[in-house]
C-alpha cells in the first residue's frame, strides 16, 4: 500500500492506464450537479479533496473508495454538466459555465491539480484467487467509507460564518445580554434552541424582504446565504453601508414589537407559534424599506386590528407542512393582505418575482463578486505533504504547538465500534486518511480535517489533550477497549492500550500519519474554517442499513441475485428514477421476510416478531421487527445462512413475485409493464408515491393467500386488498388491520372473497 500524487489530466486522459470507478461493489452515482459543482470549486480554490482509494491490478485501477469525485471530475472534464449556481461558494461568475468555457488558467488549474491516491495491490497476483481479491476489496470499501460522519447544518453554519463580523457581533451581544437571546427563543419558539441554527435563522430574518417569496421558497439557504454575504459585504466594507450596532437595534427594536404582539395574542388565547413571528419581522422590515412612520404601526388600532387578523387567520400558521412551498407563499401572502389593507402599500414585488427583479439580482451579485474579489482575489492554496508519528504529534500537542480544537471544530463525533475499527485498521499497517494543518505564523499547527481520527487514538491510547480553552481534558471513550467486527486480529479483541502487547503499542505510537500542510506564510488570505468545512461536507453519505453498504460488503452471489430478481422485476420498484439503490433495498427487505416467515409461521404472533404493525400518529404502520434493517444486515453477512437464503430467493420469486404477477396482469388485453405498474398503484392505494411499508404488507396479504386461489378469483382478490389498503388510512389500531388481513386470509379458504 503506498501513497501517490498524480495530476488530474495524468489519470482521466491517459491512453496507459484504465480508472475503473464503476465496480460491481460501488453504489450509483448519486451526487445532483449542484453537488458535483461544490467538488469543482473546491479544486480550483484549495486543490485538495479527500484522498482516492484503488486497487491496483496491471494497468487497471479500480476505485474502491472515491467512485463519486472521480466520476464527478470526469463528467466535467467532457462538458456533461454546467456548474450550477447552488454549488458555488465564493465563485459565483462561473456558475453556468462548462469545462470547455472556463478560461485557460481555470482549465490549467483543475488539470494541473494533484489528486492524492492510496494505491493497493497483490504482493503476487497469481496467489490471489477472486473470493480473497473480493474480499480485500470490499473490506477496504467498508473501512473507507464507514467512519464518514458528516457536518450537520448547525455545524456547516458555525464554519462558514466563524469571522463574519455581523454573526460574532450578534453572538457578543447574546452572550452579554442573555435575556435577549432567550427572548429571540421565546419568539421564534419553532426553531431550535441550538445558536448556530438560530443565528441562520436570524441572518435569514435580515435579508428575507429583499427576496420575493416564491423565489426563497424556490432556493431556501442558497438565495438566503447569497444574500446575506453580500448583505455583510456592503454593511461591514461600504461607506453607505449600515453599521452593525445599529443593525442589532434595529433587530432588538423589532423583536420588542413581535413581543408585545404575543402579550396580546395570549390575552385573546390566540396561540400563535414562531411561524406568526417570522412573518411579522419580514413585513416590519418590508414596511421600513418603503419608508412607513413606525407611528402607523405602533399605534393600539393597528395592532388591535392585527390580532383580530391572525386569529381569524390562524390556520396559515400551522407546524403541519409548515416548510412545503405552497403553505410558505399562503402565510405571507396572508400577512401581507392585512399591512396592504391598513397601510395603503403594496406587498406584490416582495411576494412575486419577475424579469426585472432576476435582472436587478444578477446584476447585484456580479457587482459584489467583481469588487470584492477586486479586494481579495481568490489564490489557490498551497500545500505541502509531509508525515509524522503518532508519538511525535502526541508531543507536539503536549508542548502547545499542535492545536486539535481549533472554534470551527466540532465534538467527537465517532462510536467505540467504529473507533475500534480505525485502531485495527493502524494496527494492520492500512493507510487511513491524511490529516490537515494550519501551520500558523506562531509555528502552532491548527488542525483543519482529521479530529475524530486523532481523538480516537487519544483516547485509545489515555491521552489527554488541549481544548478550545487551553485546559487539558481526556477523549470522551478515554482509555476504550477495542470492540471489533472483523476477525483480523482476534487476540486484541476487548483490550485496552495498555493490556497490548509492546509490539503493537509500539507500532501504534510509531505509526506515520500523512499530513497536508498549509503554511500562513505562503497563504495569506487562506481561511482554515473554509476547507474544513469543504473536506467534511459529504453529501449523501452511505448509511450502513442499506443496500448501498450490502452491495459493497455482503457476498457478492448474495447480492447477485438480489440485483437479479430486481431486473427481472423492474416494476416492482419504489423509485422510477432511482440513485440511491433503494428499489434494490426493498426487494432485499423482502426477501429477508420470505426467509424469516417460512408458510408453516402464518400466525399473527410469530410474524409480529419479524414484521411488526404498529401505531403511528394517524394510522398504523407496517416495519420490520426486532432490530430493524439491523437485523437483515445480521443475517445477510453469515456465511452459514448463504445456501438458505439463496433458495428462499426463489421462492420469492416463484411464490410472491408470481402471486404478484397474476393479480395484475390482464385478463384480456396486453400485459405490459407499464399497464403492470398501474394496477399496482390502484392496489396499494398510494397515488404517485410508494412506500416500503405498503410492500411488506403487501406481501404479508399474498403470503397466506393460495395461489391457484388468485388465480380463480383474481378480481376479488384485487378488490379485498385494495380495500385493505384504504382502511389503512381509516383504522385507528394496528389490531384492526391485523384482524383484516386475518379475515382475508380465512376468506381465501372458502367460496369468493
Amino acid at each position: 500500500m503506498t501513497n501517490s500524487l498524480k495530476a488530474i489530466q495524468s489519470v482521466f486522459d491517459s491512453p496507459a492506464r484504465k480508472l475503473n470507478y464503476k465496480p460491481p461493489y460501488q453504489r450509483n452515482y448519486v451526487w445532483p450537479d449542484s453537488k458535483a459543482t461544490y467538488l469543482v470549486e473546491s479544486i480550483l480554490l484549495h486543490g485538495e479533496i479527500p484522498p482516492i482509494v484503488v486497487y491496483m491490478v496491471q494497468d487497471t485501477w479500480e476505485v474502491i473508495d472515491g467512485r463519486q469525485r472521480c466520476e464527478t471530475i470526469d463528467r466535467f472534464l467532457k462538458d456533461e454538466f454546467r456548474l450550477h449556481p447552488h454549488g458555488l461558494d465564493k465563485l459565483w461568475n462561473l456558475a453556468g459555465k462548462k469545462y470547455s468555457e472556463l478560461d485557460q488558467p481555470l482549465k490549467d488549474r483543475i488539470l494541473d491539480t494533484q489528486l492524492r491516491f492510496i494505491m493497493i495491490s497483490p504482493k503476487n497476483e497469481k496467489d490471489m484467487d477472486r473470493e480473497k481479491e473480493e474480499w480485500i476489496k470490499r473490506e477496504f470499501f467498508r473501512r473507507s467509507n464507514m467512519g464518514i460522519s458528516p457536518l450537520n447544518k448547525e455545524e456547516v453554519f458555525k464554519a462558514q460564518y466563524l469571522q463574519d463580523k455581523i454573526n460574532v457581533y450578534f453572538k457578543k451581544c447574546f452572550a452579554q445580554d442573555v435575556s435577549t437571546y432567550e427572548q429571540v427563543t421565546y419568539i421564534f419558539d419553532h426553531r431550535s434552541r441550538n445558536l448556530e441554527t438560530m443565528m441562520q435563522h436570524i441572518r435569514q430574518l435580515l435579508v428575507l424582504h429583499n427576496i420575493p417569496i416564491n423565489r426563497f421558497v424556490r432556493d431556501r439557504d442558497d438565495i438566503v446565504n447569497k444574500y446575506y454575504d453580500c448583505f455583510s459585504y456592503e454593511t461591514i466594507d461600504k461607506e453607505n453601508g449600515e453599521d452593525i450596532p445599529s443593525l442589532f437595534d434595529g433587530f432588538v427594536k423589532k423583536l420588542h414589537f413581535l413581543t408585545k404582539m404575543k402579550a396580546l395574542l395570549n390575552g385573546e388565547n390566540v396561540h400563535a407559534n414562531g411561524l406568526v413571528y417570522e412573518c411579522l419581522y419580514w413585513a416590519l422590515s418590508v414596511c421600513e424599506k418603503e419608508n412607513v412612520s413606525i407611528e402607523r404601526i405602533s399605534n393600539a388600532v393597528f395592532q388591535d386590528r392585527l390580532v383580530k387578523h391572525l386569529g381569524k387567520n390562524i390556520h396559515y400558521y400551522a407546524l403541519d407542512k409548515n416548510m412545503y412551498s405552497q403553505q410558505v407563499k399562503e402565510r405571507y401572502a396572508s400577512i401581507s393582505s392585512f399591512f396592504e389593507s391598513q397601510l395603503n402599500i403594496s406587498f406584490d414585488e416582495y411576494l412575486k418575482s419577475d424579469n426585472e427583479f432576476l435582472i436587478n439580482y444578477n446584476k447585484k451579485m456580479d457587482l459584489y463578486m467583481k469588487t470584492r474579489h477586486a479586494q481579495t482575489e481568490e489564490q489557490p492554496t498551497k500545500a505541502v505533504a509531509t508525515s509524522s508519528s503518532i508519538g511525535y504529534l502526541l508531543n507536539k500537542m503536549k508542548r502547545g504547538k499542535f492545536e486539535l480544537r481549533p472554534p470551527y471544530q466540532r465534538d467527537e463525533v465517532v462510536d467505540i465500534r467504529k473507533a475500534s475499527a480505525l485502531i485495527e485498521s493502524i494496527l494492520l499497517g492500512v493507510k487511513i486518511n491524511p490529516i490537515s494543518v494550519y501551520l500558523r505564523d506562531d509555528e502552532v499547527c491548527e488542525l483543519i480535517d482529521g479530529q475524530q481520527r486523532l481523538l480516537t487514538i487519544i483516547g485509545f491510547i489515555g491521552e489527554a489533550y488541549r481544548d478550545q480553552h487551553g485546559e487539558f481534558k481526556p477523549s470522551r471513550k478515554n482509555r476504550f477497549a477495542l470492540k471489533l467486527k472483523s476477525e483480523l486480529l482476534p487476540e486484541i479483541d476487548g483490550k485496552r492500550f495498555d493490556q497490548l502487547s509492546q509490539f503493537f503499542q509500539e507500532r501504534i505510537m510509531e505509526y506515520d500519519i500523512d499530513i497536508i500542510e498549509i503554511k500562513q506564510s505562503e497563504n495569506k488570505t487562506f481561511k482554515p474554517e473554509e476547507l474544513f468545512k469543504r473536506l467534511n461536507h459529504k453529501p449523501f453519505p452511505i448509511k450502513e442499513n442499506s443496500f448501498e453498504y450490502w452491495n459493497a460488503y455482503v457476498d457478492s452471489d448474495i447480492i447477485g441475485a438480489i440485483k437479479d430478481i430486481y431486473e427481472r422485476n423492474s416494476w416492482l420498484s419504489l423509485r422510477k428514477f432511482d440513485r440511491r439503490m433503494q428499489n434494490q433495498e426493498m426487494i432485499t427487505c423482502l426477501c429477508y421476510l420470505n426467509y424469516m416467515i417460512p408458510p408453516d409461521m402464518m400466525e399473527m404472533k410469530s410474524i409480529r416478531e419479524v414484521l411488526k404493525i404498529c401505531k403511528s400518529r394517524h394510522h398504523p404502520v407496517v416495519k420490520i421487527g426486532g432490530n430493524g434493517k439491523g437485523h437483515i444486515k445480521l443475517v445477510l453477512e453469515n456465511r452459514a445462512f448463504k445456501s438458505g437464503l439463496l433458495l428462499s430467493f426463489n421462492s420469492f420469486e416463484t411464490d410472491f413475485v408470481r402471486k404478484l404477477k397474476i393479480l395484475i396482469s390482464s385478463s384480456t388485453g396486453k400485459t405490459t409493464e407499464l399497464s403492470m405498474s398501474r394496477r399496482l398503484d390502484v392496489i396499494l392505494q398510494t397515488g404517485n408515491t410508494r412506500a416500503a411499508m405498503n410492500f411488506y404488507m403487501l406481501w404479508l396479504i399474498l403470503k397466506g393467500i393460495p395461489i391457484e386461489f388468485i388465480k380463480e378469483e383474481q378480481s376479488a382478490v384485487r378488490s379485498r386488498i385494495s380495500k385493505i389498503f384504504a382502511k389503512v388510512r381509516t383504522s385507528s389500531t394496528p389490531e384492526e388491520l391485523e384482524g383484516y388481513i386475518i379475515d382475508t386470509w380465512a376468506l381465501s379458504v372458502v367460496e369468493g372473497v
